[in-house]
């Protein structure tokens, strides 16, 4: 026997012995494993309860699964209502329930035979598998958001005799607001479809309400763009780049990703009219599907593709995706006001013979090929990495995201200010200090270990941007004095100037320049002895009185305190200076206080009334144990 059949029979027997490893695997899922396990009595008597639920009737009691882990049984719900186009009058389902029961998670998943078939909102991604008796459709039943969430829901009972009804009984209630299609309604938040499972290849978008417009004004609905690799270790590209009709815009990053030098991929685009989905809210699994949503809305897909892929073969270059935009609303009922897009991998094209590499027909030919109505479709995930989206659950009650604000000092204090600021929607930071990163710097700082020996102003600014996509953070590795002098004007750049040096030279370069007329919001912030308190002078960029003198008036008080307390502690301190990087003061405290300053920054912001100096102190019981913060106002 030759080697070359002794590897092809070897090849044969493995493929034998995985087929029947996957042939076991489906039994077990499907199966339940021969052992003496019964399910509980817990569970018996919940599903004795189910009984009285009107409608329901039992096709299979408790079986164990042991993949899942679960217990399962097999139901019927049968609707007195009339038959809708998506919901038969009578639905087979699974019910599964963890050994712990009444604990642990129930999952209700229609069944293969005798299920539903499509997907509808709140539900998950309804496909049916080759090897499974039921689909991967679940359905959603804790939900409390939106009109079938307020209409229907009750707080999930825990108990014994109560839980799995209280699941089946809202199953019921599910397929009831499916088959009038109430599941959402007028008010409802807007859900994008739940898709099958996708490659992990993520392309990252950059939309809100202006970019919406922007697209509105647009004169053709379909062009080509350039997407850039985020991080050379893992499949995200971030778009960077559309054209239209051969002239390009480009998207509105930040630094970080405008500086980005990694691979570069290509893609079309298009735009329709509605979300394209086969109703009631099912992603299309192949290309006949797809075709088919999109000639319903005047689109050929077949046509854009060759156009677009010839357009960019001119120039060179390949497609690697195709995006698919629509506009969506953020609440049901509302005007739509922001583009969404859906990706998927560009079909791989096939070898065709008999044409020129550079023939109009060969493309034809190719794309017709690839596009086969049998061809599943490789969806892709996408994201909108806009900065009102990633960080709209915590932003700043004003906002200030485009004012441009300088930081005087990028230690422990300014850098732990600075970032709050930034994770809160500041986008424009210009970081200003000559220092250097120190190992003594890392008990307190947000800088790793990496920063150690650069400059403490481009570490700090660099890391600003890798925050949030959109951050425009620049720097100057410079003192004040220095930079004053090169540009007297500097700081009328600026609408909002932060001093967190804790250096009285630099409040009075400040000050000098605020008498010579250049307004701008001041703001100091620093910590006093042990970060027991901490100091924030916030001055309107309108206010007349003389800035350092009233500064020092307010401060002077609180500066006598801090010394009392110090006194004693030389011997901890000698030698090294009161701004040494091992200055002692916990990382804890110093975050606590300088997320109160943010508080208080933000609220003299807003009403931009009269300069004021606030101090945020700990507060302790007799024992010596924090209690918590007083606020104090000079």
């Amino acid at each position: 026997m030759t080697m070359m059949m002794m590897m092809a029979l070897k090849k044969i027997q493995l493929t034998r012995q995985v087929d029947l490893l996957l042939e076991k695997k489906a039994q077990m899922l499907n199966q339940d494993v021969l052992h003496n396990l019964e399910a509980s009595d817990k569970l018996r008597k919940a599903r004795r309860q189910l009984e009285k639920i009107q409608g329901y009737s039992l096709v299979q009691d408790f079986l164990w699964n042991e993949v899942f882990r679960k217990w399962y049984l097999v139901f019927k719900i049968s609707l007195d209502i009339a038959e809708s186009e998506f919901v038969p009058k009578e639905t087979q389902w699974f019910l599964f329930a963890d050994n712990d029961f009444p604990d642990g998670d129930i999952w209700i998943i229609p069944s293969k035979e005798n299920g539903i078939t499509s997907t509808f909102q709140h539900q998950e991604y309804n496909l049916k598998g080759d090897k499974l008796e039921w689909t991967s459709g679940k359905i959603c039943l804790t939900e409390t958001q939106g009109s079938w969430g307020r209409k229907q829901y009750l707080k999930e009972p825990r108990d014994v005799n109560l839980r799995l009804k209280w699941h089946v009984e809202r199953c019921k209630q599910w397929l009831i607001a499916a088959s009038n299609n109430t599941l959402v309604e007028d008010g409802d938040p807007f859900e994008l479809p739940p898709f099958p499972p996708r490659s992990n290849t993520h392309l990252i978008f950059n939309e809100d309400e202006v970019s919406f417009n922007n697209w509105s004004s647009r004169n053709k609905n379909s062009g080509t763009f350039e997407a850039v690799r985020f991080i050379r270790s893992v499949d995200l590209f971030l778009i960077k780049q559309y054209s239209v009709n051969g002239n390009e815009f480009n998207v509105p990053w930040g630094n970080r990703i405008d500086n980005l030098d990694q691979e570069i991929r290509y893609g079309i685009w298009h735009l329709i009219d509605e979300i394209p989905v086969l109703p009631p809210w099912q992603i299309p699994l192949n290309f006949t599907e797809l075709k088919s949503i999109l000639e319903k809305q005047s689109v050929a897909l077949y046509r854009f593709l060759y156009d677009e892929c010839r357009n960019l073969r001119k120039e060179g270059k390949m497609p690697s995706f195709v995006l698919l935009g629509f506009p969506v609303l953020k609440m049901v009922g509302e005007e739509k006001s922001l583009i969404h897009w859906f990706a998927f991998n560009f079909p791989k094209l096939p070898a065709v013979t008999g044409f020129r590499p550079d023939s109009p027909e060969l493309i034809k030919i190719q794309i017709r090929i690839a596009l086969q109505n049998d061809k599943n479709i490789k969806w892709i995930c996408t994201e909108n990495w806009n900065t009102k989206q990633l960080n709209s659950r915590g932003r700043l009650k004003q906002d200030i995201s485009e004012l441009k604000i300088l930081i005087i000092g990028a230690g422990s204090v300014g850098s732990i200010f600075i970032q709050t600021l930034v994770r809160l929607g500041v986008l424009h930071v210009e970081v200003l200090d000559m220092d250097l990163v120190q190992a003594g710097n890392m008990s307190r700082h947000i800088l790793t270990l990496d920063s150690v020996g650069l400059k403490k102003a481009e570490a700090l600014s660099n890391y600003l941007n890798g925050i949030f996509p959109a951050v425009k953070s620049s720097f100057k590795n410079s003192s004040l004095k220095d930079v004053l002098e090169k540009n007297n004007d500097y700081l009328t750049g600026f609408d909002v100037v932060i001093d967190a040096s804790g250096s009285d030279d630099v409040l009075k370069q400040l000050g000098d320049k605020i008498d010579d007329g250049q307004k701008f919001f001041f703001v100091s912030v620093s910590t006093g002895y042990l970060a027991d308190s901490f100091y924030v002078y916030t001055r309107p960029a309108d206010d007349r009185n003389d800035m350092v003198e009233d500064f020092n008036s307010k401060i002077a008080k609180w500066l006598i305190l801090d010394s009392q307390k110090s006194s004693g502690d030389e011997e901890i301190i000698e030698g090294i200076g009161c701004w040494h990087p091992l200055f002692p003061a916990r990382v804890d405290d110093i975050q606590m206080l300088a997320g109160a300053a943010v508080k208080i920054f933000e609220k003299e912001i807003m009403q931009d009334r009269d300069a004021k100096l606030t101090v945020i102190s700990k507060s302790y019981n007799d024992n010596g144990h924090f209690t918590g913060l007083n606020i104090s106002h000079e």
